[in-house]
């Protein structure tokens, strides 16, 4: 089931962050069974916007969180640890 939920991370994130470049990936670091149902924690390397024409990649963090049935409720991108603390 772990790697069932892996992919539906991976791919959720690559078609909602619009991460199909080459150099663009998206890493799973973490997954959990929480409360009937998934907790996925996900490193994205992404193209910096800010610098259009440039490619220059940054690296940011996402908590997705689905149901046992592997449909995504929720997804943000944490900044820091007080943002992790809240889910």
């Amino acid at each position: 089931m772990i790697n069932a939920v892996r992919e539906k991370v991976k791919t959720f994130l690559k078609e909602t962050l619009d991460a199909n470049e080459p150099g663009e990936e998206v890493r799973i670091i973490g997954i959990e069974n929480a409360d009937g149902g998934w907790v996925a924690e996900a490193e994205v390397v992404e193209r910096d916007l800010t610098l259009p024409g440039y490619r220059v990649f940054e690296k940011k963090h996402y908590i997705v969180i689905l149901t046992d049935d592997l449909e995504v409720t929720s997804y943000k991108q944490v900044r820091n640890e007080r943002d992790r603390e809240r889910e």
